[in-house]
């Protein structure tokens, strides 16, 4: 089973209209900054040195979804985004159970 789309783009719609959501690397690292980031949410396509820019150096938890770019980015309203910051403890709550009940039904080969 793949990553519900409905799901995340609810809990991502939530978050957005909460203005808990930061979009994009600035964003991410300014809510590192006011220690108010919860989750990175990483597209597929994104590049490391994007996501250790948008944590600031810092350690933050991470979730590399199976989404590019395009993807993750239409589903916030956007072309193209590569990082999303989940500033609300319970959306990001919402987001890694998503996510680990995708990984724990796929097949392993």
């Amino acid at each position: 089973m793949a990553l519900d789309a409905e799901k995340l783009r609810s809990l991502l719609g939530l978050a957005l209209r909460a203005r808990k959501l930061g979009v994009g690397r600035a964003a991410c690292r300014q809510a590192v900054r006011d220690r108010r980031l919860h989750l990175l949410l990483v597209a597929r396509d994104a590049g490391a040195s994007a996501v250790r820019d948008a944590a600031g150096g810092n350690e933050v938890t991470c979730v590399h979804v199976d989404l590019d770019k395009q993807q993750l980015g239409g589903l916030v309203g956007r072309t193209a985004v590569a990082i999303l910051g989940i500033l609300d403890p319970h959306v990001a709550s919402g987001l890694l159970q998503l996510v680990r009940a995708a990984e724990g039904s796929r097949p392993t080969s």
